[in-house]
């Protein structure tokens, strides 16, 4: 047994998508290029430290379908859902998107603490801040060439699940089934994250003290992030 668990450990060091319980990459080029090639397959799209893996894990038990490039739960399935990209660059450009969004506040402070940058420092506040108002002005107001895009909001997922992800359920073709959605809520629990992203231990933050630095941030630094957000397009101070 200890030899097994030694043997699991090295293991995990040489190559951490080969532990059982954690997520596994696509790496095929032609397998996602069969997909990503059709126009009308599905993209979700969100800035990163938006919560995008916590929403992939729920739209993937939800649907019992994984999304490419990371797959969670069902491994051996290649009937992929959708294809997620942050978009950087913004030049990605789909007839068929899901949108996720989030507060900027507290966006900005979990992208400061990801690149380990401190979250006192003005420019790298501001860079931050001017980058994601792009991206947001972009897929909240500017782009016409999805024809069939839905807009979900992270805060509105934590408030109110099923009235949001109806949403998502809407955009494949299908009701929401109450129940199921109430048992993946269950399972997709903060401490599963950090299992599934455990290729990436930066994803969720394993410090004690995060909340209360996150909110001494948003007293010190709200007002600036926002500042710089709506210097970019005062037309986001209607999503926020």
């Amino acid at each position: 047994m200890i030899s097994r668990a030694i043997q699991l450990v090295k293991q995990l060091i040489a190559d951490p998508s080969s532990y059982q319980d954690l997520s596994k990459r696509v790496n095929d080029e032609k397998l996602i290029e069969k997909f990503t090639s059709d126009p009308d397959f599905p993209f979700f799209i969100s800035f990163p430290r938006t919560g995008s893996h916590w929403m992939r894990l729920m739209m993937e038990l939800y649907f019992e379908r994984p999304s490419l490039i990371r797959v969670f739960y069902y491994k051996n399935r290649q009937d992929f859902m959708t294809y997620h990209t942050h978009d950087l660059d913004l030049d990605v450009y789909r007839k068929n998107v899901i949108y996720l969004y989030r507060d900027p506040v507290p966006t900005i402070y979990s992208q400061l603490n990801f690149y380990q940058e401190k979250t006192s420092d003005l420019e790298r506040i501001e860079y931050w801040s001017t980058l994601y108002a792009k991206h947001l002005s972009k897929w909240l107001i500017q782009e016409t060439t999805s024809e069939k895009k839905t807009i979900l909001r992270y805060e509105n997922l934590k408030k109110n699940m099923a009235d949001e992800f109806s949403k998502v359920t809407a955009h494949f073709g299908q009701s929401l089934d109450s129940k199921k959605l109430e048992e993946v809520q269950q399972q997709v629990s903060k401490e599963e994250v950090k299992k599934k992203t455990y290729h990436d231990p930066r994803v969720i933050s394993r410090t004690d003290n995060y909340e209360g630095s996150r909110e001494e941030f948003k007293t010190l630094y709200g007002n600036k992030v926002y500042e710089y957000i709506f210097n970019q397009n005062s037309q986001l101070k209607d999503y926020f």
